[in-house]
């Protein structure tokens, strides 16, 4: 593309605080009537190909956004307000600001644009929130977000040069509204709430079950995680349940997602009732060796001491043990069953000790000294030259305080 460098736009406009910068730049385009996005990259000198087409422009301050400050008319200051900034120490898992919330960059899908038609009727800009992969409605208009076209079917993007027409040149403002039940409205207000961004009328209604008491980042991580249990996919893998699907499905899965965390425990258990016969289906001829609780929640269980092993998913684990113990408690043990070979002890009312430690966060000490106060229950068993030892599940309960 040729084009002589201009040192200032013709018309020239302010960011607004919630702004996208994709969204600014596009805003832009549409006002000096250029038709395309790219001609404002490049005649800020920005390479608009080499950048995935600009979006990694939004994860990365460099001198070209100066540039693009001049052109624009525009302090640095308000240009770089538009960009993620990146969490230090985050390299492994990169994340980024979002409304002064950490959150991992997958979760911000700068190419997969949505909007909320009724927002650009009473003001053209793109929301910075509608990057947000979890946020899928309007909580204001209490509308779903539509991120493909009415008219064409085509994926929303940012190859355009109108902020509210498509290349069909439907107006997208006239989309036909798609209503959500308030219910389906929660997680988005929420998720509002702790950007400090308006949740519509319903502002003063907040969601105070204990997941309430969550970073955005850690919602996010149970949310995908209980996703992806739902799905019969591996924690390892469920964040990846971002870059599938339209807007459409992904509200549809996360609002059944939140809806565990609602009506706490009692929904909680309803979920892991549904694990456990999820898991009766799995082959389990490789799991042989695993713990009785591996066997029956699979890498549900294992998430709880992985993927959610930090302590502000304590009230997590300590629901799963309530839901084990209520589920599972029977007095079915004499001492002449410590007799018996392991095959035959029921071990559905008791847990290995290693897995006690696991799932409390406790070492071997704290263990030790309840069995020896008699608080904890236990028995021995053997399984080739292994020692295993179990420890009644009411047992541990009662001394976490855990109801029963």
């Amino acid at each position: 593309m040729e084009v002589r460098r201009a040192v200032r736009l013709l018309i020239s406009c302010k960011p607004y605080s919630d702004e996208s910068f994709m969204g600014y730049v596009l805003r832009l385009t549409e006002k000096n009537g250029y038709d395309s996005l790219s001609w404002i990259f490049h005649i800020a000198g920005m390479n608009y190909e080499e950048s995935r087409q600009g979006s990694t422009f939004a994860f990365k301050a460099s001198e070209n956004l100066a540039h693009l400050a001049r052109v624009a008319s525009v302090s640095s200051v308000e240009i770089n307000k538009l960009i993620y900034h990146p969490v230090p120490g985050s390299e492994g898992t990169p994340s980024y600001y979002f409304f002064g919330q950490s959150v991992p960059q997958y979760s911000i899908r700068v190419m997969r644009p949505k909007v909320c038609p009724s927002c650009l009727s009473e003001s053209q800009y793109c929301r910075r929130i509608w990057e947000f992969s979890a946020a899928t409605a309007c909580p204001t208009h209490r509308r779903r977000l539509i991120d493909e076209c009415p008219r064409c079917s085509k994926p929303i993007s940012w190859s355009r040069s109108s902020v509210v027409f498509c290349t069909c040149t439907f107006d997208w403002r006239k989309s036909p509204a798609a209503p959500v039940a308030e219910q389906e409205l929660e997680l988005t207000r929420h998720i509002y709430q702790l950007c400090g961004l308006s949740a519509g009328k319903n502002n003063q209604r907040r969601f105070s079950e204990p997941a309430s008491r969550l970073s955005l980042n850690d919602l996010l991580t149970a949310l995908f995680f209980i996703a992806g249990q739902s799905k019969g996919i591996s924690s390892a893998t469920s964040k990846h349940l971002v870059a599938k699907g339209t807007n459409h499905n992904f509200h549809d899965l996360l609002t059944k997602t939140f809806s565990v965390f609602k009506d706490w425990p009692n929904n909680y258990f309803g979920f892991l009732k549904q694990r456990e016969i999820q898991e009766r289906n799995v082959t389990r001829s490789y799991q042989r060796m695993k713990s009785t609780l591996y066997k029956d929640f699979g890498s549900f269980y294992s998430g709880l001491q992985g993927v959610l092993s930090g302590e502000q998913f304590d009230f997590m684990r300590s629901a799963f043990i309530e839901y084990v113990t209520q589920s599972r408690a029977r007095d079915c043990l004499s001492d002449s069953i410590s007799r018996k070979p392991i095959e035959d002890f029921p071990k559905d009312e008791y847990v290995l000790k290693s897995d006690v430690r696991r799932l409390l966060g406790v070492n071997n000490v704290w263990i030790n000294h309840h069995i020896e106060a008699g608080k904890l229950k236990t028995v021995v068993r053997s399984k080739g030259k292994k020692r295993l030892i179990f420890i009644k599940l009411r047992d541990v309960a009662l001394v976490k305080g855990i109801r029963y």
